[in-house]
């Protein structure tokens, strides 16, 4: 029986260093966070961030690399195994959102290093993430364009629409304090297709009512 005197396993002190260094390079920035203040504020001991993580640079690595990893693997299932056209884009904003709800911290480090300087030594590593995210929310957008749904010569304007509702939710969640529900996809997808509307355009009733 567990009691309160037993010490965290491995796996948890790894998780807590990381989401106290994600908390720090969130409001700080990467490159102004050093190592010593990451151990001090988790209350470790330096060779002990070095075991789990090798050094700053692998545990900021660690907290974006498996977790985006994790979101891409469950964007591209999405994309290729839910047969609905609309179910398939709500998922995948659904997906973004659950991504910043789950550990709202990683996601304002991760957006520091999308939209901001570029810190020392991750700039690659962003970059290839945001043509991976890119391409799985075109891909959605390409299935509602195969059922007709959207029309062929609107895809680049819906993607656009789609990028700025994810990041602007996002955002408006992390900085603004604003509510994520996990209806928001499926509302503002709604809302997006409304303005799409492949019927409506080739009805010639493009303007809103």
């Amino acid at each position: 029986m567990a009691t309160s005197t037993e010490k965290p396993g491995p796996g948890e002190v790894a998780r807590h260093i990381a989401r106290v260094a994600a908390r720090l390079f969130a409001e700080r920035g990467y490159d102004a966070t050093s190592v010593r203040e990451i151990v001090e504020a988790a209350g470790v001991a330096k060779p002990t961030l070095y075991y789990h993580f090798q050094s700053k640079e692998g545990l900021a690595k660690a907290l974006i690399a498996v977790p985006l990893g994790d979101l891409l693997e469950r964007l591209k299932q999405i994309v290729e195994t839910e047969s609905d056209p609309v179910r398939c884009l709500e998922g995948v904003l659904e997906a973004h959102f659950a991504f910043c709800r789950d550990d709202p911290d990683r996601s304002r480090f991760l957006y520091a290093l999308l939209f901001g300087p570029k810190a020392s030594g991750l700039g690659s590593n962003t970059e290839c993430c945001k043509v991976d995210l890119k391409h799985w929310t075109e891909a959605a957008v390409r299935r509602c364009v195969e059922a007709g749904i959207i029309p062929s010569g609107r895809v680049d304007a819906c993607m656009t629409m789609c990028r700025g509702m994810i990041v602007i939710s996002t955002v408006d969640f992390l900085y603004g304090d604003k509510p994520l529900g996990e209806d928001r996809a499926r509302v503002l997808v709604a809302d997006l297709l409304r303005g799409f509307d492949a019927r409506r355009e080739r009805d010639g009733r493009d303007s809103p009512l």
